[in-house]
């Protein structure tokens, strides 16, 4: 069995939420469309131990025993970073929580300024990317396609990831 776990913000936990879905045989949820046949037969092999929302700062360093850098931009009390600093801050979210739960993937988004960044770390390799959508949190523009080019990109790469490393 093959375990997995997320730490998101921009993508509100779906990628997690949406994996579980899929592994767990739902009939139908919202991101179905990503998965081939093949996919829905291979991630029956996969157990979601959580799929957590964390937009704060406090939250992330509280939940994940991390350290996290000051955000470049002031935004409420959520995480506001650059898209550099967002690549940094979705590494340590995922490195945390596999550590923490011993997780074979785990998966850590953010985004702020910029095309945001998730980081999928496996047994054997980290794989840090960003959406194809750029956006700024603090002005909302874009901010609603970001995070579906993210939560579709994130899970179409996640199950390139499955099929190259654990099957």
């Amino acid at each position: 069995m093959i375990t997995v776990a997320t730490a998101e913000c921009f993508t509100h936990a779906n990628i997690g939420l949406t994996i579980h879905k899929a592994a767990a045989g739902y009939e139908d949820f919202e991101f179905k469309y990503l998965f081939s046949d093949e996919d829905l037969k291979l991630i029956k092999n996969v157990r979601v131990l959580t799929a957590m929302f964390i937009p704060s700062i406090v939250g992330a360093e509280k939940l994940l025993d991390i350290k996290l850098p000051e955000p470049d931009y002031n935004y409420r009390y959520a995480k506001a970073y650059s898209e550099e600093k967002d690549l940094e801050v979705a590494k340590l979210m995922a490195e945390a929580l596999k550590k923490k739960l011993n997780a074979n993937i785990s998966i850590g988004t953010t985004a702020g300024v910029g095309r945001g960044a998730i980081c999928i770390l496996t047994d054997n390799n980290c794989y840090l990317f960003t959406s194809d959508v750029y956006a700024n949190l603090v002005t909302f523009e874009n901010v609603k396609e970001r995070q579906k080019n993210g939560i579709e990109k994130g899970i179409k790469k996640f199950l390139e990831i499955l099929k190259r490393e654990y099957f």
